[in-house]
């Protein structure tokens, strides 16, 4: 019997106007109530996972920030969390000086950037949380951050992701979420090993466990659950690296899945 069930939000749980239908949620709340852990995974900070699972009432930790950092919706304080250091993000900021490439960080909630662009602005984030322009990140106060975020092009994004491996080698986890996105992490950050933490300490073992997402993000942790699930319209990657891939997309996936594995 699966005891956790750990869902990623954007273009998985989420519809496409960015809310969960009623007849998910309904299904999610009914879920908690037979005893099954219900938790989210996401790369949002933690001030818009926190909205949609009060909506659903989830008692579980959330995993933010690609895993970065797990915190109770209704906690003041981080259950853990892993931030980059500023001497790494110093590092990213100098390579993205040299390319022209729009830098994004996080800080306590907010996010951080050197002006408010059109790349700010896609960020569903912003919605939750203000932005802090800093003018220059080279002569701003760096603080650890649990993320950091380039927007380019989609047929720029590999060739970003390329370059910053080069440079800075191992010493963070990068991924996407979007096809326009590159994230970067502490490098002993992903969803799947903040999920594994998490685990331990509630007891459940990783076979107990179903994960569903759509992105590259989410490729770890699919790989990672005793029962990994790539939604409808997930990404090719991660439909290749699924054990089951729903025949709904999105929210309505989530109620597939449940109606499936949790009768």
């Amino acid at each position: 019997m699966y005891k956790l069930l750990a869902i990623d939000l954007d273009d998985t749980l989420l519809a496409e106007d960015l809310t969960i239908p009623q007849e998910t949620a309904a299904k999610l709340r009914a879920l908690q109530q037979k005893g099954v852990g219900v938790t989210l995974a996401t790369g949002r900070m933690f001030t818009s996972a926190r909205i949609y699972a009060l909506q659903l009432g989830l008692k579980l930790p959330l995993v933010t920030y690609n895993g970065a950092v797990v915190r109770a919706a209704t906690s003041d304080t981080a259950f853990f969390s892993h931030l980059i250091p500023p001497e790494q993000i110093r590092e990213v900021i100098a390579c993205c000086k040299e390319h022209n490439w729009y830098l994004q960080l996080y800080s306590n909630d907010q996010i951080v950037v050197e002006k408010i662009t059109a790349e700010t602005r896609i960020d569903p984030d912003l919605k939750n949380t203000t932005a802090l322009e800093v003018d220059d990140f080279l002569t701003a106060e760096i603080k650890p951050s649990p993320k950091m975020m380039i927007v380019e092009t989609p047929e720029n994004i590999g060739r970003v992701a390329d370059t910053l491996r080069q440079t800075i080698g191992d010493a963070l986890y990068i991924t996407g979420s979007k096809p326009y996105l590159v994230e970067m992490m502490s490098r002993n950050v992903s969803k799947a090993k903040a999920l594994a933490e998490l685990c331990i300490k509630l007891g459940i073992d990783r076979r107990e466990v179903i994960t569903v997402g759509d992105s590259g993000n989410d490729l770890e942790m699919v790989e990672w659950a005793g029962l990994g699930i790539a939604v409808g319209n997930a990404s090719a990657t991660l439909k290749n690296a699924a054990d089951y891939i729903s025949t709904a997309q999105r929210s309505q996936a989530i109620c597939e899945i449940i109606d499936k594995y949790f009768k």
